[in-house]
């Protein structure tokens, strides 16, 4: 049996969408998300960073129209990678898989664009 794992971030794109293509052919885009913690009023956030890939259509919609430094909310799932390090020891990193993302312009929908992986296909 399958879990389930939603997660929906907003924040700013960090760097420009990188576009990939898998020993299988499949196209990915792969971009980072910074998400601000703010605690008190006169303090300056705390930063988190959040890596996203997007898949196959939806992937060449986002690699088109997401940039640095754009305000947007990604929905999708969480997954985690594995892997070991140069080192011998274990790394791992939490992924989300973007299938869906709004760009927000100054907490509204930027002309109300919305794009869903399922619209692509």
């Amino acid at each position: 049996m399958n879990n389930y794992t939603a997660a929906t971030v907003e924040g700013f794109v960090t760097h420009e969408p990188i576009m990939r293509k898998t020993k299988n052919g499949k196209v990915l885009c792969l971009f980072s998300v910074a998400i601000n913690h703010y605690s008190a009023p006169d303090t300056p956030p705390r930063v988190s960073y959040l890596d996203v890939e997007t898949w196959e259509r939806f992937a060449d919609v986002c690699a088109k129209h997401v940039s640095k430094g754009k305000r947007v909310m990604v929905m999708g799932s969480l997954r985690q990678d594995r892997w070991e390090g140069k080192d011998g020891k274990m790394q791992s990193k939490i992924i989300m898989v973007g299938r869906e993302i709004r760009f927000l312009d100054s907490g509204r929908v930027e002309k109300e664009t919305e794009m869903k992986a399922s619209d692509r296909l």
